[in-house]
């Protein structure tokens, strides 16, 4: 296989605000609201990723027809929903390695020595012989052995690598087993974890002062260390009867439960003007209101395995 980057799969001190005298920062005229470790809330949690052997050297047929839940137990249409199919060789990795790697957005390229890929179109399998290398035809069969390490599949919709995974599977090829046809069942334990949002401490951001700057952020939610290069998008959600403790036990679907959600992609630096954030219509975010729970996160979308925010806090209107 040839080297690309890993496939795979992708959860807050009262805020230092650099407005004073009404919010305003008089040598910028700009008013910031600081965000701090303080105001992060926290998580811990692994992936149970499923294992499935199978024979070596052989075309194995991969069917997701059975996948009608995805692996945070949402339904999902395995004709509709499905783009495509990729997988990704770690030869000196473990299965626990890997499920750790994905949960704590540690892979690197270098873990993998190989990534192909698969668009099953209207069908609901892919057979081994039908992956390939960015579209060009490769021995997949070939290298499809127990000695060439750990192999992650991904299921996901889209066709960008490591983006819009439903289901995460190992496939253990064995010299000893006779197995050629898989079928993938749905399996909702995959992702188990445990959310606190009440600990934090919230962070007040005044509607006449909605920029943002998280440049002294350094920690995770998980407690690993928060590269703020890789943040890529702002997440605002509203929630109009749920506290910040009974989102906890449902933090995997807050884009479901929420009432508003409202997103602004980052292209880089470390501050951000709220007031761009826009909903899936195209709706302007028009400021915290009073009512509710409102969350205001931040993720790595493009290159982080772990969708999970590595920044989520309560935020207090004022």
């Amino acid at each position: 296989m040839s080297s690309i980057r890993p496939s795979a799969l992708s959860i807050a001190a009262l805020l230092g605000l650099g407005c004073l005298d009404g919010g305003k920062d008089d040598t910028a005229d700009v008013c910031t609201t600081m965000l701090t470790n303080a105001n992060n809330y926290s998580w811990t949690g692994e992936l149970n990723i499923p294992n499935y052997t199978t024979a070596e050297k052989e075309d194995i047929k991969l069917d997701f027809g059975a996948l009608t839940e995805d692996m945070l137990c949402h339904t999902m249409d395995p004709v509709a929903d499905v783009d495509s199919l990729g997988l990704t060789r770690f030869p000196r990795l473990t299965q626990s390695e890997i499920a750790t790697g994905l949960t704590n957005n540690s892979l690197l390229q270098a873990n993998t020595d190989g990534y192909v890929s698969c668009e099953p179109g209207d069908l609901t399998y892919c057979m081994l012989s039908d992956f390939t290398f960015g579209g060009t035809a490769y021995d997949v069969i070939g290298s499809y052995e127990a000695a060439g390490g750990a192999y992650l599949l991904s299921i996901s919709n889209g066709f960008d690598p490591g983006r819009g995974a439903l289901f995460l599977l190992f496939l253990d090829p064995q010299p000893t087993s006779t197995v050629t046809e898989i079928e993938i069942l749905p399996t909702c334990d995959i992702v188990d974890y445990v959310v606190d949002m009440e600990s934090l401490t919230p962070a007040v951001i005044p509607n006449d002062c909605l920029t943002i700057d998280w440049s002294g952020l350094t920690v995770s939610g998980n407690g690993e260390p928060l590269l703020t290069s890789k943040l890529d998008e702002v997440l605002i959600a509203h929630f109009g009867t749920l506290t910040a403790g009974e989102i906890d036990d449902q933090f995997t679907d807050i884009e479901l439960l929420a009432d508003e959600t409202y997103t602004l992609e980052l292209t880089g630096g470390t501050t951000a003007d709220l007031s761009g954030a826009v909903s899936a219509d195209g709706a302007a975010f028009g400021g915290f209101t009073a009512d509710g729970t409102w969350l205001l996160g931040l993720r790595c979308t493009a290159n982080c395995t772990n969708p999970a925010p590595m920044f989520m806090t309560v935020v207090v209107p004022s």
